[in-house]
């Protein structure tokens, strides 16, 4: 039934129907699965979270979840007011044969989930050390990528996805003042468009980019954080 440990009566409706729908929509060859709380306690897995994700109460995992963000960054504020209205649940699931932790948001008259994979020991030659320390903060303790389920985007990706822009732009196709092959997106609206660093730079230089048009790539933007406001 893709569920590790034993089953709580309560929780049952709610896990099948969360693994049922990521199963429906999942694009790779390897059925999603659901961890129990009781089979993440014995996985060798950073503390804090394996603190978090083996606890058996909902709401704790909610509660611990949120106390952790708001220790570890103090620039997403945005995202914390939105899981202090709108989270319902915390989970774990192995998602492409890695471990992901699944945020459950109402959002209108559904559910939205996002993903964020573990965050890792360190970024040894990564282009993430260069950035300010706010972004290496989450990175380092919260999450190594955190995108919306099944689009994988709407937020800062995981560090081995980072797409440098040069791999399909010249540098006569793009900014003047900026050096393409140095320029890499870490947060993607899924259209091709985002917050990209051109690590060229002393500080590296960070802005939004837009491929073509502004009011149409920034609609997606908008609709989401509407829906998760509403």
């Amino acid at each position: 039934m893709n569920l590790f440990g034993l089953k709580k009566k309560k929780n049952e409706n709610f896990e099948l129907n969360l693994i049922n729908y990521f199963n429906s929509q999942n694009i790779y060859p390897n059925p999603v699965q659901l961890l129990l709380p009781e089979a993440v306690g014995l996985l060798n897995i950073n503390e804090n979270w394996k603190g978090i994700l083996s606890n058996c109460s909902r709401k704790e995992r909610i509660h611990k979840t949120i106390e952790l963000w708001e220790e570890s960054t103090s620039r997403l504020s945005l995202f914390i007011d939105i899981f202090k209205r709108k989270l319902i649940s915390i989970d774990t699931i192995l998602y492409n044969q890695e471990l992901y932790i699944v945020y459950s948001l109402k959002a209108n008259d559904g559910l939205i989930y996002y993903l964020g994979k573990l965050p890792k020991a360190s970024y040894e030659n990564s282009i993430i050390n260069k950035l300010s320390n706010d972004i290496q903060d989450f990175y380092l303790h919260i999450h190594d990528g955190f995108v919306l389920f099944p689009s994988e985007c709407m937020g800062p990706v995981s560090s081995d996805k980072f797409y440098c822009l040069g791999d399909d732009l010249l540098q006569n196709e793009f900014l003047d003042d900026y050096s393409v092959k140095d320029t890499y997106m870490i947060f993607s609206n899924g259209g091709g468009d985002g917050i990209v660093y051109d690590f060229s730079q002393n500080p590296p230089r960070g802005f939004t980019y837009f491929h073509d048009d502004y009011d149409a790539c920034v609609l997606i933007m908008i609709q989401l954080m509407s829906c998760m406001n509403g």
